[in-house]
């Protein structure tokens, strides 16, 4: 896969960095989606108790809060998975589905469908706005 910046584009130029950054944000966007549905499947589970949290303890300091934490991990997948969803909105709706395919399974544009240059392009705008919407750059 040719993982670079159409410099033509300068308004969408970002530091190499920055690129490479959502770029593979959007390539785990998979994993997020299963890790965020499981951890609200877990959400709702009664009595459980998580052996992976320290737990308060006698002159320890420390206090578990393992439901504080997994709503802070939920917020947080949550607005990761927004953030590159709607970063997806700035791109036309033709070029959505092929966009995602390409970039999380690395499948080829369809070539029928447009021109290599005009899917590198509407790539390199939608990695902008996922830099943007993630504050990255």
């Amino acid at each position: 896969m040719n993982d670079y910046q159409q410099k033509k584009l300068k308004s969408y130029v970002m530091p190499q960095p920055v690129y490479r950054q959502a770029l593979w944000a959007v390539k785990d966007l998979e994993r997020l989606k299963i890790r965020l549905k499981e951890l609200k499947a877990d959400a709702y589970v009664l009595g459980g108790y998580d052996m992976t949290m320290p737990a308060a303890g006698y002159g320890t300091g420390r206090v578990c809060d393992s439901t504080g934490s997994k709503a802070v991990e939920i917020a947080h997948l949550s607005r990761r998975i927004e953030a590159i969803e709607n970063a997806l909105m700035q791109v036309p709706e033709r070029y959505r589905e092929g966009i995602m395919a390409r970039m999380t399974q690395d499948n080829p544009y369809d070539e029928e469908t447009a021109h290599i240059n005009s899917w590198r392009r509407w790539q390199q705008v939608f990695l902008y706005y996922v830099a943007h919407n993630l504050k990255i750059f």
